[in-house]
């Protein structure tokens, strides 16, 4: 499949607002689209084993200047030598890598750390792609952690039947096993503590939304669609009192199609003095 396909079979949400992007634009988010993806599918579905040597093959391959492997020389080629994008790419292989245990977070911490190596370091992947200036990337980092809080408390329950959990021991204190079974305290526990996430997964979307005006117009309302269609799959998941027992949390298509407009809009509205203001605060 070509990069593009890849990302519109997987990215159900970020795919159709990259359609808001120039070509060129979308041709090269596909492509970076598609290593991480690559990247994700080593961690989750070729063998835990195999796929950690692998990651640890292109680890090496990235910390140093072998173009053999394809993974690692596509980056270059995508990111023009901007060592930011190098290192956030390192940073996502050496946590994917570490993922393929049976993963239980602790803490906060841990959780943070995580959310850092899986979406954290897209954010900056981005900035890199795009040359957006070092003093937004704070922005870029909190949207790519809303959006891993947010796939972490949809997927509760598909990644207890997996040996992982991703909720910290200290809101949730049980096995993925006991989670995966329904045991009544396990699934009481998880439900209290993926709303304490989509809160803080709110908050960041917040804090990331305040960094858009440093995007190009096009690639602003793209990812200003993108970010409140995922920002929907938190609603869904209130909406049902946050129940992991439930199924995968899906936003109806015109709920989406209604989501990724009414962001669009908002962008496009909102007053010059509110975006210079904002530039001020965040510079």
């Amino acid at each position: 499949m070509t990069p593009e396909q890849i990302m519109a079979r997987h990215a159900r949400s970020f795919a159709p607002a990259t359609r808001l992007l120039a070509q060129g634009d979308r041709s090269r988010v596909a492509r970076l689209y598609a290593v991480c993806r690559t990247i994700d599918d080593l961690a989750d579905e070729h063998g835990r084993e195999g796929g950690r040597e692998r990651l640890e093959r292109l680890l090496t391959a990235l910390h140093g200047t072998d173009n053999e492997d394809p993974i690692a020389a596509e980056a270059r080629d995508l990111f023009g030598g901007r060592s930011v994008g190098l290192s956030a790419l390192a940073l996502l292989v050496e946590s994917a890598a570490a993922d393929t245990a049976d993963t239980c977070l602790a803490d906060d911490a841990d959780l943070d750390r995580y959310c850092m190596g899986v979406a954290g370091s897209v954010g900056l992947m981005m900035c890199a792609l795009f040359a957006v200036p070092r003093r937004w990337h704070p922005a870029a980092i909190d949207l790519g952690k809303a959006m891993q809080l947010t796939n972490i408390c949809r997927d509760v329950a598909a990644d207890a039947g997996t040996g992982r959990r991703y909720l910290p021991k200290t809101l949730c204190p049980h096995t993925p096993a006991s989670i995966a079974a329904g045991t009544p305290s396990a699934i009481a526990d998880a439900r209290a503590a993926i709303a304490v996430l989509l809160d803080r997964a709110d908050g960041l979307y917040r804090s990331g939304r305040a960094g858009l005006e440093a995007l190009p117009p096009r690639l602003r309302l793209a990812v200003a669609a993108a970010a409140a269609m995922y920002a929907g799959i938190g609603t869904e998941l209130r909406q049902r009192d946050c129940d992991p027992t439930l199924g995968r949390a899906v936003v109806p298509q015109h709920r989406k199609t209604g989501l990724a407009a009414a962001a669009v809009l908002g962008q496009l509205r909102r007053p010059k003095r509110q975006r210079v203001e904002e530039q001020h605060a965040l510079g």
